[in-house]
Order: structure tokens, then sequence, then C-alpha cells
């Protein structure tokens, strides 16, 4: 046996689980004088001074690799108290493994994977009965995505296909190299001999038949099956060219919409959505340009459509949202962060509404329709009598003047969206809930008036933010105690 040196590392070993299937696997690994690596033990039962002495991916790999252990996934998919109970039971239930344990082990799968591309590990084949890793039992990485193409053709007998890749500017071929191993299935990572190859947004079962076939051919009758299942999918993420079908591209304007959503937790959110035309979309979580695609049948002649979208006004609208001080807590949701001046989303709108005017379109999710984001003002007065109080109050929206006794049932029911006679929505401001809804309960409204007895004074005093004083024998330019409101 070859003499190792005292200092060890973690490497990813490919192993095949008897049930679960593929995995990679952490070693600790020693290396011997001539080079050459001699398999230790699996990295879970290293010493706490040896897990101490490894690096950050090294833990990492640990951790990830550690949520597919057997123990691990019995613990979470079976209440079997035994490993070899809970794996006879997959065995016989192979739905359960196919649609829900493996699908968690792949996406723990291409975290591995992330560390080895980016060549922070070292990823090998372990011979079947031997500890040695030669430099030929590493696998060659790939650390970028293969770039795609696909060629469609269309005729009156025959529809069909093929696939160019390439690993940056160097054309692949998936026949070539053998054997061809699926190591996750979607999106696709291809074992090809001792090439590791990952792809970007397709299936491995889009792949397979490339690794035996140059074209792909089916009869004409399938042709609107093969659409839908094959081009309309690929297409949405990877360069395409279709010989035989006619292609529109369409030019549609990016629409920023923002909506009003309550919480649980008496918190109100913005939703953001882009809408393109009838079409709505979250905000990209990441920089990729999607395109949409779809099919219409126009007289006798099958059209394919597609329009794309516009991550650099996707991505302005989201800045504008953060620099005037609301945070985002997801893809689509943001709220008024800790800093921004404004106590409310409400009085962010008011503060921020020449924005929402040129930039976004400010939505009831209810109705369905546009805000109408005037200034909207309030002008109020108090006559003072022996035994009661009139209060003189109107609400001026834009051109519009309306009694505030019009907006009674929206206040008590707490309802923000008032809809005025031409139709339009205007958003009430949040402060006017807690203001006047003691006013309104009490009080005895007229179209021009709300009328309290002089025991609710201090409902008068809160309003005017003054003790009203005056009465009405008095000089008519004392008796009103006027004041104007900007919402």
């Amino acid at each position: 046996m070859k003499e190792a040196l005292t200092t060890n590392q973690v490497v990813i070993v490919l192993v095949e689980h008897p049930v679960l299937g593929l995995l990679l696997v952490p070693y600790t690994v020693g290396r011997a004088l001539d080079n050459t690596l001699e398999v230790i033990e699996q990295a879970f039962h290293a010493s706490p001074d040896a897990l101490k002495r490894m690096n950050e991916a090294e833990q990492k790999a640990i951790d990830i690799a550690s949520h597919y252990t057997e123990k691990y996934l019995m613990g979470v998919y079976s209440r079997e108290k035994t490993v070899p109970k809970f794996l006879r039971k997959l065995t016989e239930d192979s739905n359960k493994l196919k649609q829900q344990i493996r699908p968690f082990i792949e996406k723990k799968l291409l975290e591995m994977l992330e560390l080895i591309c980016n060549g922070q590990l070292p990823f090998y084949q372990k011979p079947s009965g031997s500890k040695q890793l030669y430099e030929h039992h590493a696998y060659r990485v790939h650390p970028h995505n293969l770039k795609t193409h696909f060629s469609f053709k269309v005729t009156e007998e025959h529809f069909s296909y093929q696939l160019q890749c390439y690993d940056d500017d160097t054309p692949v071929s998936l026949m070539e190299q053998k054997p061809v191993v699926v190591l996750t299935s979607n999106p696709a990572t291809l074992l090809l001999g001792m090439d590791l190859y990952t792809f970007s947004h397709i299936e491995a079962s889009r792949l397979l038949p490339f690794t035996k076939k140059e074209r792909i051919s089916a009869d004409a009758s399938l042709t609107e099956k093969y659409i839908d299942n094959i081009i309309i999918p690929l297409a949405r993420y990877h360069d395409i060219s279709i010989q035989g079908l006619k292609v529109v591209r369409e030019k549609r304007p990016c629409n920023a919409y923002l909506y009003l959503e309550d919480t649980i937790y008496n918190d109100t959110l913005l939703r953001l959505d882009f809408r393109y035309g009838e079409q709505s979309f979250s905000p990209q979580p990441s920089d990729e340009t999607r395109k949409f695609v779809f099919r219409e049948q126009e007289e006798e002649e099958i059209v394919i459509h597609y329009f794309q979208r516009n991550s650099t006004a996707e991505r302005k609208a989201v800045h504008l949202l953060q620099k005037a001080g609301l945070q985002c807590i997801s893809d689509s949701h943001f709220k008024l962060s800790s800093a921004a001046p404004e106590k409310n989303i409400t009085e962010w709108i008011s503060h921020h509404r020449q924005m929402l005017l040129e930039e976004f379109v400010l939505s009831s999710d209810t109705q369905n329709k546009p805000y109408y984001l005037p200034e909207i003002r309030i002008e109020q007065s108090c006559e003072d009598g022996p035994d009661w109080f009139d209060l003189h109050i109107t609400v001026v929206i834009g051109n519009q003047r309306i009694p505030f006794s019009r907006f009674r049932k929206n206040i008590l029911e707490g309802n923000r969206e008032y809809i005025l006679p031409d139709g339009r929505i205007v958003l009430l401001p949040e402060e006017w809930f807690s203001k006047y809804a003691n006013l309104l309960e009490a009080g005895k409204e007229s179209d021009k008036t709300i009328r309290l007895k002089r025991p609710f004074i201090g409902v008068i005093e809160s309003i005017l933010e003054k003790r009203p004083t005056k009465h009405k024998h008095q000089n008519a330019a004392e008796q009103r105690n006027s004041r104007t409101h900007r919402a």
C-alpha cells in the first residue's frame, strides 16, 4: 500500500444506491507520495478535529449530502423505525420514490453540482472493489451550461427536429461519448463518458433521444402535438429555428402593475406584476430572458406567435420602488422599509403619486381597475350652537366636491376603495379611518353637515385639532373655524 500523507481532503464520489439511485457522496481521501488518492471513509464519519480543518466548501458538501442519507429520508418520508423496513417499503412504492423522494434528492444534488462546477471540489468515479483513485478516474467538469439550438422542419409528410450543443463555441456531440448517465432529470445533468455536462431549462428526456439519433422524426399527423409539447416549451428558453411553419414575433409593451394586499398582521403590501397584453408575470428572480410562445390557427395555417419579456424595464420598475423607500420581501411583494418617512403604504402612495402615474398602474385587485390618483383635499369648518356642533366637511377630489357623509360606509367598513360617480376608483387616505370613525358613528348626518351633541366635544377637538369656542350669534367671520387638509 502506498504511504499516504497525513493531510486529508474531501472529494465527491459518484455512488449508485440500490434503491435511491445515483448519489453524490463526499469522501475523505489521503494523497499518496505518487500523487494518487486513497479513499479513507465517507466524510460524515470524520472526527470533530478533521471537520474543523475542512474548508467551507467541504463542510457545505457534507451538509448537503446529509439530506439524502437513508436515515434522514426515513425521518422525513416514512414512519418506519428501521432503515431496512423503510427501503423495503420504498421498493414496493415506486410512485413515492419517483414523485416525492427522488425529486427532493435531485434538488440537493443540484446544490452539490454547483460546488463541483465552481471548481471547489473534485469529482471522481470510484472503481468497484478498490480504494485507489487515479487521475483517469476524475470526471472532466464543464462548468458552464451547454448552449443548445433546436432546428425543426415541418412538411406535409413529416415533423422532424435535431439538436446542436456547444461548450462555449466548441460543438459537443451527445452520441459520441458513452456511457450516458442521467444525474439529474430537470434541469438535465448528464455524464457522457467521463465528462459532466449541465443544461439549463431543459429536461433530460428531451436530450436522451439525441444520444442515439441525430434527427428525430414523426408522422405529420402528430405536428400539433409536437408543437405543444416540444417546440413551445423549448422556445421559451432556447434558440430554435423552424422550417415549414409561420413564426410571428410580437412587440408587446411592458406595463408594471401594483396591487394592494392586506396581510393577517394588519400590514399592507404592494404586489408587483408585469403585464404584456393579456399575459401577466411575476418579476423574474434572475436575469434570464424569457419568451412567451403560443400557437394559433389562422385560416388553414398553424402560426407560432411569441413575444419577449423586457428585462430592462422590469429591473427598472423594481429599482424605482426600492429607491422610493420600499423593501422587497419576495419575488413579487414589497413593504414599507423601516427607513421610509411615511407611516403607511397609503401615505407612501400619496407622496409618490407622480412616479406612480408615470411608471406604474396602481390597480384594485378586487375591481380589476386602475386607481385614479388625484390630490385629495378636505375642507372643514364647525358651527358651535348651545347644545350641538355642526361640522361642515367637503372632500375635494380633482374638480369634484363631495360631502363627507358619502364616505360613511367606506370608513365604517374599513374599505379604502371609493367609487366615484364616473366609475373611477380612488384610494382613501388611511388616516381617515381612525380620525373620522367616531364622528360618523356618533353624529347625525345630512348632505351638508354632521351634527354632534355637546358631550362629544372631544371628537370635534380631535378632528379640528382645536377647541371650538364660537357661537352662532357671533360675527360670521368668527363663526367658522376652518381647516384645509391635503391627503
